[in-house]
């Protein structure tokens, strides 16, 4: 072996023999890293909140199914007429249009009518709306004959002002039925509301 290359040897193996075997981990295990630094432009979160509300059961223009002017709901339609009469000249008006003073059988049903025709008005009783709901020998029955499985009163309804029903389609002015709208209070049937609703059934 040349005299250059034996002594090349020597020098090697005497360099790794003087390592640490410690440091020859750490440059295994611990290699270089870089660090950056991202500078993050924050803001406190803003929070909207949304409440959605389902509408519920609501009338609605059916052409084909319902006249012009008459509203729809459940394969029956509706109409409010603005005109002061009494509960039988109500009666005989919903007739001559082939319709009858309006049965309500369900809550879905007078929530509907309700939010139809309340015009947000503050208004006296005489310009409530008459619905087919009558006293007969003191059982409730509506106009197409049908009992009542279904009601809904104002506070201190039924009282003994009437035998008849009106709706409280606007706010009445008297304190006790403010803003109960869509309740239901009695009437004397020879008085005269403001308007009345009407219904038949829808065409199929």
């Amino acid at each position: 072996m040349p005299t250059s290359l034996a002594f090349l040897i020597v020098l090697l193996v005497s360099t790794v023999n003087s390592l640490d075997l410690n440091d020859i981990k750490k440059i295994k295990t611990n290699p270089t890293t870089i660090s950056t630094t991202t500078l993050l432009t924050t803001t406190t979160p803003e929070y909207v909140t949304f409440t959605i509300v389902d509408p519920g059961a609501m009338l609605i223009d059916c052409p084909g199914g319902c006249p012009t002017g008459w509203q729809y709901l459940n394969s029956k339609c509706y109409k409010k007429f603005d005109a002061a009469v009494t509960y039988a000249g109500a009666t005989s008006a919903c007739a001559a249009q082939g319709a009858e003073l309006v049965t309500i059988d369900s809550f879905d049903e007078n929530d509907a009518l309700r939010k139809a025709f309340d015009t947000n008005a503050l208004v006296d009783e005489t310009k409530e709306t008459w619905i087919g709901l009558k006293s007969l020998s003191g059982a409730w029955q509506w106009a197409d004959g049908s009992s009542a499985t279904y009601t809904n009163w104002a506070p201190s309804q039924p009282s003994s002002n009437g035998l008849c029903v009106q709706m409280i389609t606007d706010s009445l002015s008297n304190a006790t039925y403010k803003y109960q709208r869509g309740g239901w209070k009695t009437y004397g049937c020879g008085k005269t509301s403001a308007s009345y609703i009407c219904e038949k059934g829808a065409s199929a």
